[in-house]
C-alpha cells in the first residue's frame, strides 16, 4: 500500500485526514506553514501540501508545471484587519493608505494579493500609489511597475518607530502585549462590519491555500487525488457535525448557525463550484493586475479533478 505524508496547516477541520483512502495511506503533519511553502518552493520536499494559493497561480503562469492543485482550499480569510497602525495614527479607513509607506512580509503572498485588489476595487486606491517595503528576501522576484522597498530592519518595528506608516502583520508581537501597553491597533476600527458588507455584495470569501501534488507523484500515484481529496471532505465534515468551536464559546452554537446560514452551509467549499470559480478567478484578476502573471489561466487547467465527489 502506497503511504503519503500530507503537509498542512494545524486547523480544526483538517486533524482527522489520517486515514486508508482509495488504497493509499495517508498522514498528517503540521509543520510551520511556511517552513512547508519554503520547503515546496526552493527544495520540493513534500509529495503532497498545503500551498499558498497566489504563488501556485504565478508558478503556472511562468510555465512550471512540476507540482498541481487538487480543488481543496483548507485556509480562507477576508483581509479587510489585516493593517495595523500605531495607536497615535491618524488613519482610520483604507482609502487613507494611498501614497502611504506600507510594510508586508512578503510581496507575493496570497495575502498581500488579495489585499491590494480589494484596495483598488473597494477603495479606489491603486497599489503603485503606496510604496510597499518588504524584506530583502522574496519567494518572488517583484513585477515589473511594482513600487517596492526592502527593509533589513524588522517591519514591527519600523512601523513603531514610524518609518512607516501601515504594515500587514500576519502574527504580531505587540499583540501579545496587554491592551493597555499596546502600540499599535487595527486601521479599521470595525473591520468585521465592513468583512461582513463586502461578502453580502460580492459573495467573495477569499481562498489563500490550496493543497498541492508533485506532478511526478501524480503520475506515479493518480490515486493520491481521490485519497487526498476524500481525506479531507471526511475531516471537514467530521468537524462539522462535531460543531468544533461551537459548545465551548459562549454563544458559539447562535454564532455557528448564524454564519452556516450567511455561508450557504459550508465556508470551505472545496470542489470546482461555481462559487470556488468566482472566486479563483478574481485571484486571478488581481495577480494578473499586479504583474505577477500574463495571463489569467483557464481554471480548469489548473486542477487534477478528483472522480468522487469531494
Amino acid at each position: 500500500m502506497t503511504e503519503i505524508i500530507v503537509r498542512g496547516g494545524d486547523y480544526e477541520h483538517t486533524l482527522g485526514i489520517p486515514g486508508v483512502y482509495s488504497g493509499v495511506r495517508l498522514g498528517y503533519e503540521t509543520p510551520p506553514i511556511r517552513e512547508v511553502f519554503a520547503g515546496m518552493l526552493e527544495q520540493r520536499r513534500y509529495e503532497v501540501c498545503e500551498y499558498s494559493f497566489a504563488n501556485y497561480l504565478t508558478l503556472r503562469g511562468a510555465g512550471q508545471d512540476w507540482l498541481t492543485a487538487l480543488p481543496v482550499f483548507p485556509y480562507r480569510a477576508f483581509r479587510h484587519s489585516l493593517p495595523v497602525v500605531r495607536r497615535e495614527s491618524t488613519l482610520r479607513g483604507l482609502a487613507g493608505l494611498s501614497g502611504m509607506r506600507v510594510g508586508v512580509e512578503d510581496y507575493s503572498m496570497t495575502a498581500a494579493v488579495w489585499f491590494r485588489g480589494l484596495l483598488k476595487d473597494e477603495y479606489g486606491v491603486d497599489h503603485r500609489s503606496i510604496t510597499w517595503v518588504t524584506r530583502a528576501q522574496q519567494r518572488f522576484p517583484f513585477p515589473a511597475g511594482a513600487r517596492v522597498e526592502t527593509a533589513t530592519r524588522d517591519l514591527e518595528e519600523l512601523l513603531c518607530d514610524g518609518a512607516i506608516d501601515a504594515f500587514l502583520g500576519m502574527s504580531l508581537r505587540d499583540s501579545a502585549q496587554p491592551t493597555s501597553e499596546r502600540r499599535l491597533r487595527p486601521l479599521l476600527d470595525d473591520a468585521q462590519a465592513e468583512e461582513a458588507a463586502y461578502f453580502a455584495r460580492t459573495g467573495i470569501y477569499p481562498i489563500h491555500h490550496c493543497v498541492v501534488v508533485r506532478s511526478d507523484v501524480l503520475a506515479r500515484t493518480p490515486a493520491v487525488v481521490d485519497a487526498v481529496c476524500a481525506a479531507y471532505a471526511a475531516a471537514k465534515e467530521s468537524a462539522r457535525r462535531r460543531q468544533l468551536g461551537a459548545t465551548f464559546m459562549p454563544w458559539g452554537k447562535l454564532r455557528w448557525a448564524e454564519t452556516l446560514e450567511r455561508f450557504g452551509g459550508d465556508p470551505l467549499p472545496y470542489g470546482l463550484t461555481p462559487v470556488n470559480r468566482e472566486v479563483i478567478a478574481r485571484l486571478a484578476r488581481y495577480l494578473r493586475d499586479q504583474g505577477f502573471i500574463e495571463t489569467e489561466p483557464a481554471v480548469d487547467a489548473l486542477f487534477a479533478i478528483p472522480s468522487i465527489r469531494a
